[in-house]
């Protein structure tokens, strides 16, 4: 009886239930709290392996591009993991610290380049895992991990394209390895979590430069004037001058003219391209596989323009076909207007045929000629006003101001992309040299690298 009733009272007592819900909640509680510790945690781990691994496949890929792929595929998957390695200072098969402090490690040694924020062995919280740790934890430890457990595992693969235009690179890594967790987060029975971050870099080098390039040249009077180049072909001439215009000045001797020069000059030019050019073939169809170029004429109006094709031919039996005796005033607007919408971004006549060849990426280029100045201010400010749409839409403009006065010379330097895209010619010798630099400036941009 007096057992019944002592039973009685103790299941009727209450006083000790906190202690019993305590001691069993203790578990989830401590999971818990460690749980929201190691989150931030974990998502730095793989942030900064996420970081490492980019850097490895971008230089990788860089490495193909600029030594033009003279490596195997093979040789350059291996580069990706040698990269991590030397990133992580050669720990990567570093287990970490069993220490059993609940702070933040601060070992004194050097930190894991794949997490700053954590010691050899991504210990954090933990001390440092070899032994020298001073933090907060137990860093005196020796390290009792398993190496084989937190290895962490690199792959790469490596492919390229080649073409006869150039070779285009694929680098491909993965790196995976398991971080072990807070020993708090036992009690909820996980002790590591596995991480795998990837990344792909793509890379290119081109044999030629893909292009589409627009001229837009002045045929005004001014250009039937003479030079001061001597044309020893020939006795005699018509030669014109700025005071004797429409008139002829003198026949003999003769000087070649302002167009011939500019002919001359295109020539030269379209030579200059298609020497650039591996997928040049003068009686191909296409003739190119890179480069398109067109070209429209002007005065104090726009003549009907060579529409932009592959290649150079059709622009050259534009220009040459140009009167050696070209009359009327100059207004470069219409004309520039012309080239714009042709080249324009928000018109995807370009990109849809330079991607039917397989040109990833191209440049676009305008070479804007005058001998003169605009034949008003009107026109001069409407020319400037064209000339900044097309550099904000990302096109390149090279100007050429061929013995031009000092008006026309200003409005070129405005319209030029930059400084080293503006010449001024003063005789042939002299504009056939800078159509030929242009030339030689538009094919050789570099390929950029992808990511």
């Amino acid at each position: 009886m007096m057992m019944g009733r002592t039973f009685k009272r103790l299941l009727a007592d209450k006083r000790g239930n906190f202690a019993i819900l305590t001691a069993l909640g203790l578990p989830l509680l401590f999971g818990a709290v460690g749980a929201g510790m190691e989150t931030t945690r974990v998502m730095q781990v793989r942030n900064d392996m996420q970081i490492a691994l980019d850097s490895a496949v971008l230089a990788a890929a860089t490495h193909a591009r600029l030594d033009e792929g003279r490596k195997s595929d093979a040789e350059y998957a291996a580069e990706v993991k040698k990269v991590v390695e030397e990133a992580s200072g050669g720990q990567l098969d570093n287990g970490s610290g069993n220490g059993g402090g609940g702070g933040n490690g601060s070992g004194s040694g050097p930190r894991h380049p794949l997490d700053p924020g954590l010691d050899h062995g991504l210990d954090h919280g933990l001390g440092k895992g070899n032994g020298k740790g001073n933090g907060n934890g137990n860093g005196n430890g020796a390290d009792k991990s398993n190496p084989k457990k937190d290895k962490a595992e690199v792959d790469a693969t490596a492919s390229r394209n080649e073409t006869k235009k150039g070779t285009s690179f694929k680098i491909s890594g993965s790196l995976t390895r398991q971080v072990p967790l807070n020993p708090l987060i036992g009690f909820i029975g996980v002790n590591t979590v596995t991480i795998t971050v990837r990344s792909t870099a793509e890379s290119s080098f081109s044999k030629g430069a893909a292009m589409s390039l627009y001229l837009v040249l002045d045929r005004s009077g001014s250009m039937a004037f003479k030079t001061d180049t001597l044309d020893k072909s020939r006795n005699s001439c018509d030669n014109y001058t700025e005071q004797s215009w429409p008139r002829v000045a003198f026949t003999t001797p003769c000087y070649i003219k302002k167009m011939a020069s500019l002919q001359a000059a295109v020539s030269y030019l379209v030579d200059t391209l298609n020497k650039s050019d591996p997928s040049y073939n003068q009686s191909g169809n296409p003739e190119s596989e890179l480069i398109r170029t067109g070209a429209i004429a002007y005065n104090s109006a726009s003549f009907s323009a060579q529409k932009i094709t592959w290649g150079t031919s059709a622009t050259k039996r534009y220009v040459d076909s140009i009167p050696a005796v070209p009359t009327g005033g100059t207004n470069a607007y219409p004309s520039l207007t012309t080239a714009y919408n042709a080249l324009r971004g928000s018109n995807p006549e370009e990109r849809t045929r330079h991607d039917e060849k397989g040109n990833k990426m191209f440049q676009r280029f305008i070479v804007f000629m005058t001998d003169g100045e605009m034949t008003n201010s009107s026109i001069d400010g409407q020319v400037r006003s064209i000339c900044s749409s097309i550099k904000e839409d990302g096109i390149k403009i090279f100007t050429v101001a061929f013995m031009a006065p000092d008006k026309g010379k200003s409005l070129l330097k405005y319209c030029a992309s930059s400084p080293d895209n503006y010449f001024e010619p003063d005789n042939m010798e002299e504009i056939v040299a800078a159509f030929g630099e242009i030339a030689r400036k538009a094919a050789s941009v570099p390929t950029r690298l992808i990511n």
